[in-house]
């Protein structure tokens, strides 16, 4: 089982993953993490960060839905 990422519009209860377009790690990557959708709007989401339970204001065009696949 895979997983990957979609530009689809998450819902209240999705896992996304949250792009950092401004913050790099050590290695010069964009930093990333794994958030749960507790609530939307139109362009923001109401994210808790999974790792550590911070909750954030996110906008949706730097966030992908993350999605199980078969």
């Amino acid at each position: 089982m895979g997983h990957t990422g979609s530009k689809k519009q998450a819902t209240i209860g999705d896992l996304v993953v949250c792009v950092d377009s401004a913050r790099t790690d050590v290695s010069g990557r964009t930093k990333k993490f794994i958030g749960l959708v507790l609530d939307k709007s139109i362009t923001v989401y109401k994210i808790q960060v999974v790792d550590t339970g911070d909750i954030f204001y996110w906008p949706d065009d730097a966030t992908y839905l993350w999605k199980k696949t078969e």
